[in-house]
């Protein structure tokens, strides 16, 4: 099994930001350029928390909410939410798994479902009363290929066997050997991995979306030399841009962008995958947008329209830098993380990041925000309303019909004919890649009582340098990490 790594966010104590901002010309560097998100993973988990239905899901869609479980923690933020809406699959496992017939068992939602329970640390064989696990092993073939059972025939593709695979990683036993055999040879002659699973040399046709899938969950299962080929052709497809289509024909999207990201960070590929991350940031709705829309990551620009939901939760990891092997759900903080702008001076496209790649920014909301950072929807608000922007039926969120992570036909990481709640035809998986910018960063996003603060305030006018006044925050900041990391440190000795 493979060990998670987890990266912490750094996040300061509110007095001493509220301290740094009464010096004299704390404000003078507001004007240094146009504001940009702090921390674009935290701003796109915190706007997805305030689309979901009564705080606990995507409009009754199954593998929307898993996704967006998978990302908040990714991002280690809004774990009561996570909480929350993983009570609520387990609540209604059922219907994810036989999809309305106790006969039939869907192996990818079966899988999806699997991977969630295991990232948030519940019990996969009493999941919502189904023993996941004894599920997933029940569906593995004598190829090793995980396969659906029931009146629909076998709709499973590469995202299921390679949700098999990564959510079967993480019990005691790991996943068969021979499932990870039959993923492996599912690979193309020219590295890439196909959706369809019937292994045909002939007609085999690698796309970014199966390809980012097959090899985070080769990474996940240690088999690095099976995955090196998948690597060089996602790197060999990416275009100029900086992003990826669901095959070389195709524009840009942000949700295979996301799973190619993710699975080159999970194999060392850094430029390629910081390029990724880049265009992603390009597409996120950023600090110059109606504060409501800020976090959203459209699907190929940055929009906050009826696909950004879905495309939001499944860029979310790649923004944080967690590929899918590697989310854990536990010690991150309880509430969502306020939606922070700072200004500019990052890499971020349309909201960038500053100096805040993934983890990075705030965690917890409070009292303000250093450098002249504004902040919006702190503290536990932004989780319990919404739940129209699941993706309407009918959406179509890249490669067509053919992939995605809730698609029909011969699609999608949970298959099945339905193509999800709703119909919805979705490459770009369970959830999306890693980036490569981040770690802890000194950015501090807390909301005050009203949502925001004004970066500018009353000693905006007083003609104090900003030097001065940066070498004493810098001073305050620098002590307030300290005091941070130590409690930190404490808290997780307890855990």
């Amino acid at each position: 099994m493979m060990t998670l790594r987890r990266r912490a966010a750094a996040v300061l104590p509110a007095a001493l930001i509220a301290t740094a901002l009464t010096l004299p010309g704390a404000s003078a560097r507001a004007d240094e350029g146009p504001a940009e998100l702090v921390s674009p993973a935290e701003a796109a988990a915190t706007w997805a928390v305030g689309k979901l239905t009564e705080g606990t899901h995507a409009s009754a869609d199954h593998g929307l909410t898993a996704d967006i479980v998978m990302g908040l923690a990714a991002t280690g933020t809004a774990g009561d939410t996570a909480a929350r809406a993983t009570d609520w699959l387990a609540a209604h496992a059922g219907d994810y798994i036989n999809r309305g017939n106790p006969d039939a068992v869907n192996a990818g939602g079966t899988a999806k479902l699997a991977l969630v329970a295991a990232i948030e640390h519940r019990d996969l064989s009493d999941f919502g009363g189904h023993d996941l696990t004894g599920l997933l092993l029940d569906r593995v073939q004598d190829t090793g290929r995980f396969s659906d059972a029931g009146p629909a025939g076998d709709m499973s593709n590469q995202f299921t066997q390679s949700l098999g695979v990564l959510a079967l990683e993480r019990t005691a036993e790991g996943a068969p050997e021979s499932t990870v055999e039959f993923l492996a040879s599912t690979r193309c002659a020219d590295g890439g991995y196909p959706l369809s699973l019937r292994r045909n040399p002939d007609r085999c046709t690698s796309d970014t979306d199966s390809t980012g899938m097959a090899v985070q969950a080769l990474l996940a299962a240690g088999r690095t030399a099976d995955a090196e080929p998948g690597l060089d052709w996602l790197e060999s497809q990416q275009q100029e841009n900086g992003g990826w289509g669901y095959n070389a024909t195709s524009a840009a999207n942000s949700n295979s962008t996301a799973l190619a990201v993710q699975a080159l960070i999970g194999g060392g590929r850094e430029e390629a995958a910081e390029r990724g991350t880049s265009w992603l940031r390009g597409v996120q709705v950023g600090c110059s947008a109606a504060e409501g829309d800020r976090g959203a990551v459209g699907y190929m620009e940055p929009v906050a329209d009826g696909m950004a939901l879905r495309a939001t939760a499944q860029v979310i990891p790649a923004l944080a830098g967690v590929p899918l092997g590697d989310i854990d759900g536990s010690g991150g903080v309880a509430g969502v993380a306020p939606v922070a702008c700072a200004p500019g001076g990052g890499d971020g496209g349309n909201g960038g990041a500053g100096a805040a790649g993934g983890a990075g920014g705030a965690a917890s909301g409070a009292d303000g925000g250093a450098d002249g950072t504004t902040v919006s929807g702190g503290g536990d608000t932004g989780g319990d309303t919404g739940g129209a922007d699941a993706g309407g039926a009918g959406d179509v969120v890249s490669g067509g019909a053919d992939g995605g992570a809730d698609s029909g036909a011969d699609g999608g990481a949970d298959s099945g004919a339905d193509g999800g709640a709703s119909g919805d035809a979705v490459t770009g998986g369970a959830d999306g890649g890693a980036a490569v910018s981040g770690g802890a960063d000194a950015a501090v996003s807390s909301g005050g009582a009203d949502g925001s603060l004004t970066p500018d305030g009353g000693l905006a006018n007083t003609g104090t340098g900003a030097v001065p006044v940066a070498v004493a925050a810098g001073m305050l900041l620098a002590a307030g990490a300290g005091l941070y990391v130590l409690a930190r440190q404490r808290r997780r000795d307890t855990v």
